[in-house]
């Protein structure tokens, strides 16, 4: 598909997910300094060609901080989904054919899973584990099973529910055929633009938990966590915060113009105007 069939969303989302992807792969090359250096002697330095954005209150370079931010904001957020999508999407779709206990019992995880807040798995799990990207993947898993399960399943049960499903489970076509060769493949576009989406509101997850200190070390650098430590100087130095903010605002708007972009160009009632 050339980039001028797609919709103008989508591309502005590709152009800056790709500017995103840039930073976290060459980040060891863009940025100028070592993110986690302290120099107390460095502290609230100006702007200048050795730190393009200055420095913090521990004189660490904000520019390269924010560079290898990228890293952990999105290599979670996409972690996150990844995981979920490997597991929810054969599962929900086993479930929502399958009907009877199995779809009920899966409800009912779904269920679980919603009644509490993300915050109140993160806090179990990292009282437990202790901070670290894995346990905050785990948490972030558990908190998005089950909307994302709902999601998936409701895909696939309206799936399974078309007449050529019913025909060929009637024409003999195995339980797992059925899934992999008609469910899966026709709800492909939809899960897509849901994990396009997810992606965003997973770093926004992230940068909040981090933000509360919960999660990740407190010296990481992450947007969030950036956005912490900048409380305190507010007043005094409002850019600190207002750096790793744009980070994520940009970061969320670039999956959702993607996802919202997809949709109306995957959506068999949007193909004929994708220049709306």
């Amino acid at each position: 598909m050339s980039m001028r069939k797609m919709h103008p969303a989508t591309v502005a989302g590709i152009v800056m997910i790709g500017a995103i992807a840039f930073c976290i792969v060459f980040a060891d090359m863009i940025a100028p300094n070592d993110p986690l250096l302290i120099d107390m002697d460095a502290r609230f330095l100006r702007p200048s060609a050795e730190y393009p954005l200055g420095t913090d209150g521990f004189g660490r370079c904000v520019f390269s901080r924010l560079v290898f931010g990228s890293r952990y904001s999105l290599g979670i957020a996409v972690a996150i989904i990844f995981v979920v999508m490997a597991l929810l999407v054969p599962l929900a779709s086993a479930a929502a054919y399958s009907g009877g206990l199995a779809d009920r019992l899966f409800l009912w995880t779904c269920d679980v899973s919603m009644a509490l807040p993300p915050i109140a798995f993160v806090l179990a799990i990292v009282g437990v584990l202790g901070d670290g990207i894995p346990n905050l993947v785990v948490a972030g898993v558990i908190s998005y099973w089950g909307w994302y399960g709902r999601m998936i399943r409701s895909y696939a049960r309206t799936e399974a529910a078309k007449a050529y499903v019913i025909y060929a489970r009637m024409g003999g076509a195995s339980f797992l055929g059925i899934i992999g060769k008609h469910i899966l493949p026709n709800i492909a576009s939809q899960l897509i633009v849901l994990m396009a989406i997810g992606v965003g509101d997973v770093v926004l997850m992230v940068s909040s938990f981090s933000f509360l200190g919960v999660g990740l070390n407190a010296d990481a650098p992450e947007w969030g966590a950036m956005l912490n430590d900048a409380r305190s100087l507010l007043v005094t130095s409002p850019e600190f915060a207002l750096y790793p903010g744009l980070c994520v605002l940009f970061a969320i708007s670039a999956f959702n113009l993607l996802g919202e972009g997809l949709r109306k160009q995957l959506s068999p009632y949007g193909r004929g105007s994708s220049h709306e």
